[in-house]
């Protein structure tokens, strides 16, 4: 998902100069890793709820908006 490597790139992005202590590093890979975790298990579920065996965009858009009330553009209805 997101390696230490990347993380220190994005950051670098925004100041080339800053750097991510290694505890902060720890936590954003384990918060980003549980962000995943819990939208694509709602969203396996929307599936399931749905009759379906396939996970699909629809079920990802839905479970970010109905867990973290994120709308992605061009998804809402």
């Amino acid at each position: 998902l997101l390696t230490k490597r990347r993380l220190q790139e994005l950051v670098s992005r925004i100041d080339p100069n800053e750097r991510l202590d290694n505890d902060v590093e720890e936590l954003i890979m384990e918060i980003t890793q549980q962000f995943v975790k819990d939208v694509t298990e709602l969203s396996c579920k929307l599936a399931k709820h749905r009759k379906s065996n396939l996970l699909e965009t629809k079920d990802l858009v839905l479970g970010l908006g109905m867990k973290h009330n994120i709308q992605i553009p061009g998804f809402v209805d």
